[in-house]
């Protein structure tokens, strides 16, 4: 199974119900913007280049964690980034994707303690992988803070418990 079709099986099956289609979920963030409003311009602009940075290192460190758990690399490339993410996300406003890396960052150094990981600690690193993207898209087109965000990032601290 490809990596992509594999991906787009666990979200349906994080986001359905009993089976059925995937729930539209309400933003826990009551409409919260996923960017401040006030950050300034060039600031936005570098933090969505190192936003796009973060998410390709993300995907391709994954990637390479899921093929081989016991190789301790990926997961430290998965922890780096997530550390950048908690770090310069406060600096816009973004309190959220900050408190997704944090999480994320955790259980990223849980994940690489373990040759064999639970299903639950894949789950939640991958899930906060595929937010990556949606918070990107969110904070270039003045969207609010994507949906699951809380969702994933208490997943992320149940599993790195």
């Amino acid at each position: 199974m490809r990596l992509s079709n594999w991906i787009s099986a666990l979200f349906q099956r994080l986001f359905s119900r009993s089976g059925s289609q995937p729930a539209p979920r309400r933003s826990s963030s009551s409409g919260k913007p996923a960017l401040a409003r006030d950050v300034d311009p060039e600031m936005r602009e570098v933090f969505l280049l190192e936003l796009e940075d973060i998410t390709k290192n993300v995907e391709n460190a994954l990637a390479a964690w899921c093929k081989d758990f016991s190789n301790p690399a990926p997961t430290r490339a998965l922890s780096r980034a997530f550390h950048t993410l908690k770090g310069s996300a406060p600096v816009i406003g973004a309190t959220q994707l900050a408190d997704l890396g944090r999480a994320a960052e955790q259980a990223a150094k849980h994940a690489g303690r373990k040759r064999n990981p639970d299903q639950a600690l894949i789950d939640a690193i991958t899930a906060a992988s595929h937010l990556l993207p949606q918070w990107l898209h969110a904070m270039r087109h003045s969207q609010p803070v994507p949906d699951g965000t809380v969702r994933v990032t208490r997943l992320l601290q149940r599993a790195a418990g």
